[in-house]
């Protein structure tokens, strides 16, 4: 065989192996692109993220949900139970409610009525925000209407401001509102009406009748007796 023909066979061989080795091995983009999606719980479960309360506890500015969670005692639901889908109300979003409803709501008394509000913000089931349309989702305390329009997410009063934050319990969607259902206003006002007018039992007096004065006994008149001189 002559050089040239050599050299001829050694670069068709050369481009032969090259073509078995890129059919062989794929590339990395290539099979990037062929592996299906991991749903959050799996992504989350690779990452090691905490449940839903470490992840409140990270975002740092939903302390007052902690608080409200701990006195409701539902704190170790959302830390240990699940899957839940919690939309979160900013602190912010507390701040905005009247200051006599924040009272009320905790009030030791009224922990039913702050288990009724909180309840209204968690789904028993995962729901990342591509997961939510126009629908009825049944919380924990009964349905909340959720809308969509373009980019823009509502879920009763509330607009979802931050999504799928992750939990490896759930997800979180941050809304700027809290979602009060429509009875527990009514029950904080019949509520206090009723202690009102507990109290107002409690404290009226009956003014005593005025004692009457003893009738003085007439005095009788000093016996003199004559002088003699």
């Amino acid at each position: 065989m002559n050089s040239k023909r050599r050299f001829q066979w050694l670069t068709g061989a050369m481009v032969l192996l090259s073509a078995s080795t890129l059919t062989i091995n794929p590339s990395h983009a290539d099979m990037t692109a062929s592996e299906p999606a991991q749903p959050l719980e799996s992504e989350v479960a690779q990452m090691g993220v905490g449940n839903l309360v470490d992840s409140l506890v990270g975002e740092g500015d939903m302390n007052t949900l902690l608080q409200l969670a701990e006195l409701a005692g539902m704190a170790d639901t959302l830390a240990n139970d699940g899957p839940f889908t919690l939309f979160a109300p900013t602190d912010q979003a507390f701040q905005d409610l009247p200051q006599s409803v924040v009272n009320a709501l905790t009030d030791p008394e009224n922990r039913d009525l702050l288990q009724d509000v909180l309840g209204m913000h968690v789904v028993p089931e995962v729901l990342e925000a591509n997961d939510i349309g126009n629908q009825l989702l049944n919380t924990l305390n009964g349905p909340v209407n959720a809308r969509v329009q373009g980019s823009r997410v509502n879920v009763g009063p509330a607009r979802v401001i931050d999504t799928d934050i992750p939990a490896d319990n759930g997800v979180i969607h941050k809304i700027d509102t809290v979602i009060i259902p429509n009875d527990v206003q009514s029950r904080l006002e019949e509520r206090t009406t009723t202690t009102t007018t507990t109290t107002e039992t409690e404290t009226t007096t009956t003014t005593p009748a005025p004692t009457p004065s003893p009738t003085p006994t007439p005095q009788s008149a000093p016996q003199t007796f004559p002088v003699t001189w």
